[in-house]
């Protein structure tokens, strides 16, 4: 006698799942998220239940979620499942010569321990304790206007 193949969800819930989408991959919209869960509205104006696939960062969810991103939906085994989203703008990336441009209005990065960038023998770092630190052979400060030095004491050589 064959073995009947056993669903991996628990027997109400497959009662329960969601009308399946159909063969391929599908645009959607996120409507809602509750724990762990979400609501979508595929481009056809479909709505169901969805979960994340294996792998998606929920905080990748919660932006498309936030910001309207279209994602990217298909069936599986757990039902419709986010798969990721959808790119509509060019990512930043190096050009040919190795050149990275960011053109924005304000650029704020935000870390918890470190910042440093390099350039041959110079560098800029600033920890978490509020330590900013130039090093280099050589420092140019050109300005136009007024040079302030705020500081509880300054030690020069």
């Amino acid at each position: 006698m064959a073995k009947k193949k056993v669903s991996s969800l628990p027997r109400s819930r497959v009662a329960d799942r969601e009308p399946a989408l159909g063969p391929g991959i599908h645009g959607a919209s996120i409507e809602l998220a509750l724990a762990g869960s979400y609501r979508i509205r595929t481009t056809s104006g479909a709505r169901c239940a969805a979960v994340l696939g294996d792998g998606v960062d929920p905080a990748l969810a919660d932006d498309c979620l936030r910001t309207g991103r279209l994602v990217i939906v298909a069936d599986g085994p757990r039902g419709p499942a986010i798969m990721g989203a959808l790119q509509t703008s060019l990512p930043i990336a190096r050009d040919a010569d190795g050149v990275v441009s960011v053109n924005a209005k304000e650029l704020r990065v935000r870390l918890d321990r470190a910042a440093s960038i390099e350039v041959g023998a110079a560098s800029i770092t600033a920890d978490a304790a509020g330590v900013v630190r130039i090093e280099g052979d050589r420092m140019v400060l050109d300005m136009g206007a007024l040079v302030r030095v705020l500081s509880a004491r300054v030690e020069l050589p």
